[in-house]
């Protein structure tokens, strides 16, 4: 194994156009769909008994490793999504249900010889026994984390304590200013550049990303998109490509480019169908893939003659 990703994982009721569903979420699963493009990856997750057969052969298919999904007595977690018709979200409703039970002991012993380690949003208190548990069981591993605006209100604190102890921390722009009790995203970048860090990241939607590092900032645009269709899990995907990426290049702007251009892609479509299907055996062949794909987007994109 050479990633495993730490989370929730989902049933979600989703309207779309008025048209209702149950789908397979969690933002361990995205996550795991996008490290999965370059790494043999596993998941650690708990799901209930309503949890659909099928949604682990999705899992099962697109070659993540499923040794870790624990199924349990109660309901899987869980969030209600209604979209609009240009694709935005509203979240209605949501319940943790036995994801609340997710433990360190969930996780499978062959996994503790992975390479790296995604730790999902989880309640900060979780992430930080997760953390500790990994780095007891497996000193050499690189470990990542993100977080949700939703655990800020009770968490806040302890999630600033997190970003010092894990090898690389991920935020979105909006997340950054509540976070750091700024009005702007800039102001935030120029507040975390103070914060004590080791690797820091910040995803600001389709626009891209800015990398922290020993106080020096890095901005990295993402590539161009004609339709964008879901963002959800977005941010998820960015960080499990990132963290796939890295240990193989060891290099954070090579893999910010990366990442920049597996969630965009993911964007692309509903869910994580857009990248469900994708496996590359180096990065390279990715980046002739994107390369070729941005080719025939070209027609899509407006010359600067345009406009006048």
């Amino acid at each position: 194994m050479d990633v495993v990703t730490i989370g929730h994982t989902s049933a979600d009721r989703v309207t779309i156009g008025g048209k209702k569903n149950v789908q397979l979420g969690g933002a361990a699963v995205y996550s795991a769909m996008a490290s999965k493009i370059f790494s043999d990856t596993g998941i650690v997750s708990r799901v209930g008994e309503d949890f659909n057969p099928d949604f682990e052969k999705i899992l099962n298919k697109a070659e993540i490793d499923t040794q870790g999904l624990k199924k349990t007595s109660g309901k899987s977690s869980y969030f209600s999504i209604d979209y609009d018709k240009y694709g935005g979200a509203t979240y209605r409703d949501y319940g943790i249900n036995v994801g609340m039970h997710i433990r360190p002991q969930d996780m499978p012993l062959s996994y503790l010889n992975a390479k790296a380690f995604h730790i999902a949003p989880m309640s900060a208190s979780k992430q930080n026994n997760f953390l500790k548990f990994v780095r007891k069981k497996s000193h050499d591993a690189f470990v990542s984390l993100n977080t949700h605006q939703g655990y800020f209100a009770r968490y806040k604190n302890d999630i600033k304590k997190l970003i010092s102890k894990v090898d690389v921390f991920t935020i979105n722009d909006e997340e950054a200013t509540m976070l750091t009790g700024t009005k702007r995203p800039e102001f935030a970048i120029k507040a975390l550049k103070k914060v004590k860090h080791n690797l820091l990241i910040v995803t600001i939607g389709v626009t891209g990303c800015v990398v922290i590092k020993d106080g020096e900032t890095n901005f990295f645009p993402s590539v161009y998109q004609a339709d964008i269709v879901d963002l959800t899990g977005c941010g998820d995907a960015f960080a499990g490509s990132f963290i796939s990426s890295y240990i193989k290049t060891r290099d954070e702007l090579k893999s910010a480019n990366i990442a920049n251009s597996v969630a965009s892609i993911n964007a692309t479509g509903w869910n994580f169908k857009a990248i469900g299907n994708l496996k590359f055996k180096t990065l390279e062949k990715f980046q002739e893939f994107v390369f070729s794909r941005q080719r025939k987007l070209q027609k899509h994109q407006w010359s600067i003659e345009h406009f006048f």
